[in-house]
């Protein structure tokens, strides 16, 4: 075992150890030495060789196109409203009264004529009935004269005295109670003559035959359908609309779409009372056509004007804002016919195709960047196209 004098005894000299650390610590310093010429050379290296090369040219500038735009008080607004064509007036015409049907003169398609005879029922017995009336009622004149000449004779009898009175007043009555069934008569054969005229069946309107339900021939009862008539009229487009519209209705020209075909519409009229579940006022607009566009559904479009200072610049011109808002891009002209763009807040007032109808901080007449937005941050310097 050996004992802490023999370790002492077994040390280097101190001055070999110091010897030995002047060395490492000179080596070091040479080798940082070394190192720190050698980045110094390589930097003056690449230093000669970068300023000998020729420097790049300067990015040209960005050249944009600006749209100029100028205030406005108002906006021609489109509005459309969806409503439905209504079906033409058609009835079903049918007689009053029963027969036997004798004449039909119209098929399906035929074209009527207000007033037109299209059908007739059998009449004999009724031309019986009111020849007989006409006999009787010539009789009842018969009657009538004789008791007239009779009451005359009467009268000058009691002058003379040789009548009563009694026997004047019974001539007299006599003339009075057959007037009075002569007016019965004549009361018949008016009801006779009705019965007459309601064997024909007349067009109520101009129109078209439609379905033909019976032919010659057929007995008929009351009200038996004979035929359907479709009338001759423009057609009604009947569309609910905004309360507050309809005092211009009449003062503005009105587009209605059907089927994907345009027609011109006449305003008709407003029905007074509002449609609780839309709250809208009915309006009936006459299509201006004679094609088939019944039970059609269709669009009424209207122009209305928004009356609101603003400005119209293109959808593209527009970038999302914060709360709500929406940028455009304005480029302020510099003197040196550069442009500095900067954005400018807005609200939305109304979007029409590919147009917007803003309001906001822009003033005055204003240029924009109508599309291409993505290109340009604000404080971006551009030159505007057409300009040197």
């Amino acid at each position: 075992m050996t004992s802490g004098r023999d370790k002492d005894t077994t040390k280097a000299p101190f001055w070999k150890r110091a010897l030995r650390g002047f060395a490492t610590l000179t080596g070091t310093a040479s080798v940082v030495a070394l190192a720190a010429g050698a980045v110094w050379i390589g930097s003056a290296t690449l230093a000669t060789r970068a300023a000998a090369v020729d420097a790049p040219p300067p990015a040209p500038k960005t050249t944009v196109a600006a749209l100029r735009i100028s205030p406005s008080e108002q906006l021609t607004v489109t509005r459309r409203f969806h409503g439905q064509i209504e079906a033409a007036q058609t009835v079903s015409l049918g007689f009053e009264q029963g027969g036997r049907l004798n004449v039909l003169t119209v098929d399906e398609g035929d074209r009527v004529t207000a007033g037109q005879v299209i059908a007739r029922l059998d009449t004999r017995i009724l031309v019986t009935e009111r020849a007989r009336l006409m006999a009787s009622r010539d009789a009842l004149a018969a009657q009538a004269e004789l008791s007239r000449r009779t009451t005359a004779r009467q009268s000058e009898l009691r002058d003379r005295g040789f009548a009563s009175d009694q026997a004047v007043d019974n001539v007299a009555l006599g003339l009075t109670a057959i007037e009075a069934q002569m007016a019965e008569v004549d009361a018949t054969m008016a009801q006779v003559g009705v019965r007459l005229s309601q064997t024909e069946l007349r067009a109520p309107f101009d129109g078209t035959v439609g379905a033909r339900h019976v032919d010659p021939g057929a007995i008929l009862g009351i009200g038996t359908p004979v035929l359907d008539i479709r009338q001759d009229a423009a057609p009604v487009f009947r569309v609910g609309i905004d309360p507050k519209l309809a005092a211009t209705l009449a003062d503005q020209p009105a587009r209605i779409t059907l089927d994907g075909t345009e027609y011109g519409a006449t305003f008709i009229g407003l029905r007074p009372d509002l449609d609780a579940q839309t709250r809208t006022r009915t309006a009936l607009f006459e299509v201006q056509t004679d094609d088939p566009v019944y039970l059609a559904a269709g669009t009424l479009t209207l122009q209305t004007s928004l009356k609101q200072d603003g400005y119209a610049v293109p959808l593209s011109a527009l970038q999302d804002g914060v709360r709500g808002l929406w940028t455009v891009l304005v480029l302020d002209p510099q003197d040196d016919g550069m442009a500095t763009a900067r954005a400018a807040a807005v609200e939305v007032l109304q979007i029409e195709g590919d147009t917007a109808y803003v309001r906001g901080t822009l003033s005055g007449t204003a240029r924009i960047i109508p599309d291409g937005t993505h290109r340009l941050v604000p404080g971006d310097r551009v030159r505007l196209a057409g300009t040197e």
